[in-house]
């Protein structure tokens, strides 16, 4: 029993920083004014409270795969395996904050390759089709994945951090922002705010729209964090830029909301 003492708290954080961000997602939208909702939101079509329930019944599943894999890596730290350290001196606090941007642009091309890889033919239906039973997917879609997909996303950080020395708060601020963005990604309102959807650096920057685009679309726009790899290889949707010129200029034009 000792072997798996750790395992509840490591559950509880892997499920609890699910249920936090999509909860505080839903927080905002449930206060925001039914005019901005009108303005942002990227479907006419609700999803259904069955479609809701699904999605968490399959982020719990999810949480339980990351646990178990996080089981391994604390008892991997332990034993010297992987490289996670929590001195900051050891490394000094330039490369803490260097290695804070690695592990963002280093998950992001692991994820666009990995999510490019599911949507195989025959890949799909065996890892991926569980997470593309949302076509319109909410907030708590963001863990809505089959056991086989959940291994294939929990494999990044085990090799990560085979390779690179890694601090507990660098790593604990990438999971905040990695579920934060998920979860934001699936919410079917565009909450970012207009000022930097209009920018030059805001157009390689992954939105609601263009995730909400690949469920809508299925073989295009598989980048996380960002558009580039979606530029680069092709995958963009070619109506993804003329749709947020579209909701940018509709924003624009709705003088109450002028401040987002």
């Amino acid at each position: 029993m000792a072997l798996v003492a750790p395992w509840p708290s490591i559950f509880a954080f892997d499920f609890g920083r699910y249920l936090v961000a999509a909860a505080i997602v839903s927080g905002v939208i449930a206060a925001m004014p039914q005019r901005f909702l009108d303005l942002r939101r990227i479907r006419a079509r609700l999803p259904k409270l069955k479609q809701r329930r699904r999605e968490f019944r399959h982020s719990v599943s999810t949480a339980l795969v990351f646990s178990i894999i996080g089981m391994g890596i604390y008892y991997g730290v332990e034993f010297g395996i992987f490289r996670v350290y929590s001195e900051i001196a050891e490394y000094g606090w330039l490369y803490g904050m260097a290695s804070l941007v690695l592990i963002v642009a280093a998950h992001d091309a692991y994820f666009y390759w990995m999510h490019r890889w599911m949507h195989r033919p025959s890949m799909f239906r065996r890892v991926h089709r569980t997470h593309h039973l949302s076509v319109a997917p909410t907030q708590w879609a963001a863990y809505s994945f089959s056991i086989r997909e959940a291994l294939a996303q929990a494999a990044f950080l085990p090799a990560y951090l085979l390779i690179v020395p890694t601090h507990e708060i660098v790593l604990f601020m990438w999971m905040a922002h990695q579920i934060l963005r998920n979860v934001v990604g699936h919410c079917g309102i565009e909450l970012v705010p207009k000022a930097w959807l209009a920018t030059w650096w805001g157009r390689w920057i992954t939105t609601t729209l263009h995730h909400d685009m690949h469920h809508e679309h299925g073989r295009c726009n598989y980048g996380l964090y960002f558009t580039w790899w979606d530029h680069w290889c092709g995958t963009e949707h070619p109506e993804y830029s003329r749709r947020m010129k579209e909701l940018i200029a509709v924003l624009d034009r709705a003088t109450d909301v002028q401040s987002w």
